[in-house]
């Protein structure tokens, strides 16, 4: 059985895999432990079914029918976000330094924490790259790409001041 994550751990990991498809906008909605994310850049090319008078149309004419793009939904199981960041925890060099603003696997985190602070239950994210609007338990808040970045820098200094162990003064 999995680990229970936190939201802050688990949007992370789906930002770092949703970073590779250097995306500008998504919804992400959690839905019970399942997360979908859809994007209309998160597409895949279905070629029209071509029957035998429609190549011979087609070479005739000289006229290609067109691919149709499909929107695509990725999900995310609470299992597969547990595993990779398992694996990805072992390859992680430790830091103090928060990533850049631009990293959505840092602004996923940053979100992650405030739901976390919150103690959210279903929630959708709507982000693009001027804003992010944050949808959870019937409230609703919108935060810039600079004001999630503050909350993070204060995210990680508490953090930082956490993990040091404290002097003794005499």
């Amino acid at each position: 059985m999995p680990e229970h994550l936190s939201y802050t751990q688990e949007l992370r990991v789906i930002g770092q895999n949703l970073d590779v498809f250097g995306i500008d906008g998504f919804d992400l909605a959690r839905l019970g432990a399942v997360y979908a994310v859809e994007s209309a850049q998160l597409t895949r090319k279905v070629s029209a079914e071509k029957g035998f008078l429609s190549k011979i149309t087609q070479k005739i004419l000289g006229r290609e029918e067109p691919d149709e793009e499909i929107p695509t939904v990725l999900h995310f199981t609470a299992a597969d976000i547990s595993s990779t960041d398992t694996q990805r925890r072992l390859k992680r060099k430790p830091s103090d330094n928060p990533t850049d603003r631009r990293d959505l696997s840092f602004v996923l985190r940053v979100v992650g924490d405030f739901l976390d602070r919150k103690n959210a239950q279903q929630f959708t994210i709507s982000y693009s790259k001027d804003s992010i609007r944050l949808y959870y338990d019937q409230k609703q808040e919108q935060f810039t790409p600079q004001t999630l970045y503050d909350y993070g820098i204060h995210m990680y200094l508490k953090r930082s001041s956490r993990d040091r162990p404290t002097e003794v003064r005499r």
